[in-house]
């Protein structure tokens, strides 16, 4: 229970309060659990998204539920996106990306970025429907998160300590592998075979999206764990709208 609550403290802006001292070895272990926080965020969206659909039209119960996910994480994930891609979108140096990253302005790249994920993500979500609309709404922050944690194997790039530098080079492949199989877990019961290929279709981008990230700035940061999170919560609905 201890490592859930660590992980909802992470990733969301639910109070929770964690008696007792805090060790290294259960932050790094709270990311096993990390697709559970996305269930709970997915979970949030369906029920924001099913009671909207009940009074109102059009794309407006999808512009909700995406706003439930933005009010119930902070925006801690789009924040990410943003500051990396005014990041490495802004410079060709690795030196000037991570400046550019940890200033707390907003440039056109960031700007462009959250435009594009917001109008994919709610474009996408109303355009589902059937017996697919749920299962993709909650599995698509469950496959997000997972793609975060799969990330964490690369070594911190920044100097000194941020955000991502509990987690960056930390988690190990047991970390790993119990958070894949829980998502895989969640998928294959909450959507069978096609839940299962979604995820793994997804996760493959964000391998590739996460190497590029690491290749370019030296490592990864806790902003470039928003931006994959970002970028595979695209990536899933894309792909469930392709099946």
């Amino acid at each position: 229970m201890r490592t859930f609550l660590l992980a909802i403290q992470l990733l969301t802006r639910i109070p929770v309060k964690i008696r007792g001292e805090l060790f290294q070895e259960e932050t790094v272990r709270s990311v096993t659990v990390f697709p559970l926080v996305g269930l709970l965020v997915g979970a949030a969206m369906s029920l924001v998204y099913y009671l909207a659909s009940l009074v109102l039209p059009g794309s407006l119960p999808a512009w909700l539920a995406v706003l439930a996910a933005l009010l119930l994480t902070g925006g801690l994930h789009l924040d990410g996106l943003m500051d990396t891609a005014d990041g490495v979108f802004g410079t060709h140096t690795r030196e000037k990306a991570l400046a550019i990253m940890r200033d707390s302005r907003v440039g056109a790249m960031g700007v462009m970025a959250c435009v594009a994920v917001l109008g994919i993500k709610t474009a996408a979500l109303a355009s589902l429907n059937g017996h697919q609309l749920y299962p993709v709404i909650i599995l698509t922050p469950v496959t997000a998160r997972t793609a975060m944690v799969m990330a964490m194997r690369y070594p911190y790039g920044r100097q000194g300590e941020g955000v991502g530098f509990p987690y960056a080079g930390k988690v190990g492949k047991e970390h790993i592998m119990i958070s894949v199989f829980l998502a895989l877990a969640l998928s294959a019961l909450i959507m069978g075979v096609e839940g299962v290929v979604l995820a793994a279709g997804t996760w493959l981008v964000a391998a590739v999206m996460a190497w590029w990230l690491a290749e370019r700035l030296g490592g990864m940061t806790g902003d470039t764990y928003g931006f994959l999170n970002e970028i595979a919560e695209v990536t899933f609905l894309l792909l469930a709208l392709g099946v």
